[in-house]
């Protein structure tokens, strides 16, 4: 069965429902994960959430310290901006706390919920995937949280999680899917890529009167740019500042079809994907031998 899409249940005066496409099983498999939910997903799920909290130490100490003081609260803006008091960090955290306080934690195993513990349920999830993609990662909650608890890496940790069970977005593994099959996240393919580079060529002739070239896939140059996403398709101003930055100091630079952005939608994935996308930038600056890397995003 492939996973429903989630509605929260109405816990408060105020709720914001989030309906993210659930991702489409060819997307999955492009990126080695489940291409629908496993069937033993509660047993999956807990074996991963264990395998991180032993891997990262870090989420460990996240699960254990909060003193849910809600100095975080005010400062996330998906709070602010739709009122839901599921979308304070604190609160969000606490759905992946929950059910770490019963599977890993004395207590909880002992007293469930009248040790704030809850057992992983489908209703659970459901509130996982809804308000767990409702965070940017931003890490602004952190920055006024007294004991520097990490939400971000609770999100992701969230989200590995419901990955390794089939349960993930489009939006966030049609782009990482992109980014193995073209080089970028928005799908632009090699032909395009060079072709556009080209056209901007002829813009810098045409407005400088000099030849400044935007070249790709050269090997032996001493800089691969590997910019944002954007700046070959949409910011193509700052496309052109680079080829002008780089004519004028005279240094010789090259983009690669085979990763030609920098945007890392791993981050809001998993950590494997994570690292398979960076590792890109570093396998196209050894197939080009270049001698430095200047990376966007």
């Amino acid at each position: 069965m492939s996973f429903k899409l989630p509605v929260s249940p109405l816990q408060e005066n105020v709720t914001a429902d989030l309906h993210c496409y659930p991702a489409k099983a060819k997307d999955m498999n492009a990126i080695a994960l489940p291409a629908t939910r496993v069937k033993d997903w509660k047993r999956q799920a807990i074996a991963k959430f264990d395998e991180l909290l032993h891997k990262y130490r870090s989420l460990q100490v996240y699960m254990d310290i909060c003193a849910r003081c809600g100095a975080c609260a005010d400062k996330c803006q998906f709070y602010i901006g739709t009122g839901d008091p599921k979308n304070m960090p604190v609160a969000r955290a606490e759905l992946l706390r929950k059910v770490y306080r019963r599977y890993f934690t004395p207590e909880g195993k002992l007293l469930g919920r009248l040790a704030d513990a809850e057992d992983l349920t489908e209703e659970v999830l459901q509130e996982w995937y809804t308000y767990f993609y409702q965070c940017s990662e931003c890490r602004r909650c952190s920055v006024f949280c007294p004991y520097g608890i990490d939400t971000a890496e609770i999100t992701m940790a969230a989200r590995e999680i419901m990955s390794s069970i089939g349960v993930a977005t489009k939006y966030v593994t049609e782009v990482v899917a992109k980014v193995y099959e073209r080089g970028n996240n928005l799908g632009i393919p090699a032909p395009a890529w060079l072709d556009n580079c080209q056209f901007l060529e002829d813009e810098l002739k045409e407005e400088t009167g000099k030849d400044i070239h935007l070249p790709v896939d050269m090997e032996g140059a001493d800089v691969l740019l590997v910019p944002p996403s954007a700046d070959n398709f949409a910011n193509t101003d700052t496309m052109l500042g680079y080829a002008k930055m780089f004519h004028a100091a005279g240094i010789s630079w090259t983009t690669s079809t085979y990763c030609n952005e920098g945007g890392n939608f791993g981050l809001f994935l998993n950590y494997r994907n994570l690292k398979k996308v960076n590792q890109r930038i570093l396998h196209a600056a050894k197939t080009l031998k270049v001698r430095q890397v200047v990376w966007g995003e």
